[in-house]
């Protein structure tokens, strides 16, 4: 099933950046930036809330990016609304050939876990570094932003995300640098599962706890 209100990517510059000081009861954790595309400034607010777990929220930071199938740096300030297929530009974590991890570090952990503000430091120094900035994800239904920047498939077949599973519509935030070069953050929650880029099945995550509050979501 796709997003509910549409697949994107927001292309802009970053105005500046701050993260929840304060959670109360029914809130989440997030990291919110502002991006000026056209004119005016968009929220896009990162979901980093691991739910006080050591390891409930995991990451990569993919430096740097090969060549995407549509150039980025080529796209005009703005929302740009992706079909969910390969070579839309649409991403997806298991599938876009670019951000598979080399052979040669086939060994090491794909995913870092830990907290939320753990994850925050190594976004931080992608958006100091930034010149231009796109965002993957979910347009706001009202009002100028996106959400929805993480993983969008994988959620166990009780999560009441679980209709929102799917394929190449993967939330991502992706920097260009003064340099010309690229850095991709991903992120994800523990109870999604990771694939094998062959797997199509997408319901089925982590096991779900439903004596405790889910890890997402924004």
């Amino acid at each position: 099933m796709p997003l509910n209100d549409g697949y994107g990517v927001l292309a802009g510059t970053l105005g500046n950046w701050y993260c929840d000081h304060t959670r109360e009861s029914g809130q989440y954790y997030h990291c919110n930036l502002r991006v000026r595309a056209r004119g005016r400034y968009f929220r896009c607010p990162v979901d980093l809330d691991s739910k006080h777990l050591p390891d409930g929220l995991e990451w990569r930071v993919v430096d740097p990016v090969p060549s995407f199938p549509v150039p980025l740096e080529r796209l005009a300030d703005g929302w740009h609304a992706l079909e969910s297929r390969p070579g839309t530009g649409a991403v997806d974590y298991y599938r876009s050939p670019e951000l598979q991890p080399p052979a040669s570090d086939a060994s090491s952990p794909a995913w870092m876990s830990g907290t939320g503000a753990r994850a925050f430091r190594d976004l931080e120094p992608l958006l100091q570094q930034c010149r231009r900035i796109f965002v993957f994800g979910e347009p706001f239904r009202h009002g100028s932003g996106v959400h929805n920047i993480h993983q969008n498939q994988g959620d166990p077949p009780h999560s009441r995300w679980r209709r929102e599973n799917g394929t190449w519509q993967d939330g991502a935030i992706f920097i260009l640098r003064h340099d010309g070069t690229f850095a991709a953050f991903l992120c994800k929650f523990k109870t999604q599962k990771v694939f094998s880029p062959s797997e199509q099945d997408l319901s089925h995550g982590a096991s779900e706890n439903r004596n405790t509050r889910p890890l997402r979501k924004d």
